[in-house]
């Protein structure tokens, strides 16, 4: 068994009787003992743990998560405005994405300046903010990185001299 506590031995050795006080005192120490021996060891239990927790499923991921900002850059390929859609061909890759957007969306220039919505032409080279939750995307903010190469105008008709008369 373990041994008496300074106390009791001291109260022992002097001949003196051992008073309840002091063994429920001892008491006391060996359950307080006791009791931080098991959370230590509990302690390294849980943190054991941690690395095995198993994953959310992905539908609950979708449910449970907010709005996520995203950016993407890429190449206008249409845009429909009779259906508010606009399909980009990101700049490496073949996949088309498609933005749902507002006819009073915000169109801006790399430098600053505010552009109308018809200016993103097939071919111009766009960066969309747009906030994606769910399955559903919100564009916030078009800038406008390049805009689309002009056609070359159709080489002019050479004048032919006129006959002699």
């Amino acid at each position: 068994m373990a041994s008496a506590s300074p106390q009791v031995e001291s109260q022992q050795l002097m001949g003196g009787r051992v008073t309840r006080a002091v063994f429920a005192s001892e008491a006391r120490r060996r359950v307080l003992l006791a009791l931080a021996l098991a959370v230590a060891c509990a302690g390294g239990t849980y943190a054991g743990q941690d690395g095995s927790r198993h994953k959310v499923p992905a539908v609950l991921e979708k449910l449970n998560s907010g709005p996520s900002q995203q950016a993407f850059s890429g190449v206008v390929e249409s845009l429909d405005l009779h259906h508010s859609l606009l399909n980009v061909n990101p700049v490496e890759g073949n996949t088309t994405e498609i933005f749902p957007i507002k006819k009073t969306q915000r169109v801006a220039a790399a430098d600053g300046s505010r552009l109308a919505l018809q200016t993103l032409k097939p071919g111009t080279n766009v960066l969309i903010y747009y906030e994606q939750k769910g399955d559903r995307r919100t564009v916030k903010d078009i800038v406008v990185l390049r805009t689309a190469p002009r056609k070359p105008a159709p080489p002019a008709k050479e004048s032919k001299p006129a006959p002699p008369s």
